[in-house]
């Protein structure tokens, strides 16, 4: 593993991958916290912040096909939507589509993650060489 071609990459690409890393590692604390304490939402706030920023720079990440978005662009334009409506429906009290949507978030960051280890793609050369 080496971090060289992530490194030499441009900044907007640097960012959005040491957002989404940060995002995996704190939104798997906010998911294993305990729910309502102060420290659950206060990481909970970072996490979806993190999301919104990882989600926006990948508007910018046209690698693969130069100028044009790819079908994985559709998880982000998901994210900017429902973290919005997740936040909202846990200030109505609605705690369970907060809590799905929320993880639905997170598990599309998995999903985004797999793509990012496709041949090719920076990430893969990252770990695979």
């Amino acid at each position: 593993m080496t971090l060289a071609p992530l490194l030499q990459s441009p900044p907007h690409i640097v960012i959005h991958a040491f957002a989404a890393t940060a995002a995996l590692i704190i939104g798997a604390a906010v998911l294993f916290l305990k729910k309502g304490t102060t420290l659950h939402k206060a990481l909970g706030r970072v996490w979806a912040a993190l999301m919104m920023i990882v989600a926006a720079l990948s508007f910018a990440i046209t690698g693969l096909d130069p100028g044009h978005f790819s079908p994985i662009h559709i998880l982000s334009v998901v994210t900017l939507t429902t973290i919005p409506y997740a936040i909202w429906r846990r200030r109505m009290g609605d705690i369970r589509a907060h809590a799905t949507a929320m993880v639905a978030n997170y598990c599309g960051l998995f999903v985004a993650g797999a793509f990012t280890l496709m041949p090719g793609r920076i990430m893969h050369a990252v770990f695979f060489g």
